[in-house]
């Protein structure tokens, strides 16, 4: 649910990034399996201070974002494109566009500006054999030396965010180790 996240980092005087932002998640809007590009434009917007940072409106935001802006790829049931999540961004009045690298993604948190991120989760079994690979699109909001913080997720690995960040379903809508950050 729509909240303020605090990063709770093992080693705090490694931290950079921001103190806590305000994140929109999956479960705030309607289409929770697929809309994860939304919540995070959502909380793009808001850390921009385009949009409120209050928890008892975050469904209608998702709402009026989820109706202008639905999850276009293969009729919604694979979640948002780059395209989508940057026409969310620019039709809130923040145009974005692309870092490339990791040094670019360290450089905008250091920077204590936040960057939208996709990268590749595990999805179902398929014929109990095979795992579906699935998007997910996020916030990341600081890093320390072995971990990087996203919203709508949580602490994870650098290991496995560059795993995730370089695998094919980021690299099938042009986010392979790219990140959409402000202009």
């Amino acid at each position: 649910m729509a909240q303020f996240v605090i990063p709770d980092p093992i080693r705090a005087e490694c931290y950079r990034g921001l103190p806590r932002i305000f994140q929109f998640t999956n479960w705030d809007g309607t289409f929770t399996p697929y809309n994860c590009g939304q919540a995070a434009a959502a909380t793009y917007l808001t850390f921009h201070g385009l949009l409120p940072s209050l928890e008892d409106q975050a469904g209608l935001v998702m709402s009026r974002i989820e109706a202008a802006h639905p999850p276009d790829i293969v009729g919604g049931w694979f979640g948002s494109s780059r395209r989508r999540v940057k026409r969310i961004c620019r039709a809130g009045g923040l145009p974005v566009e692309e870092i490339v690298g990791e040094t670019g993604l360290r450089d905008q948190i250091n920077s204590n500006r936040a960057a939208l991120v996709m990268f590749e989760v595990p999805g179902p079994k398929l014929f109990k054999r095979w795992t579906v690979p699935t998007g997910h699109w996020v916030v990341a909001y600081g890093f320390d030396d072995e971990n990087i913080y996203l919203t709508n997720w949580g602490k994870m690995t650098w290991d496995l965010f560059r795993q995730g960040w370089n695998a094919l379903v980021p690299r099938l809508i042009g986010m392979r180790n790219r990140c959409l950050a402000a202009v």
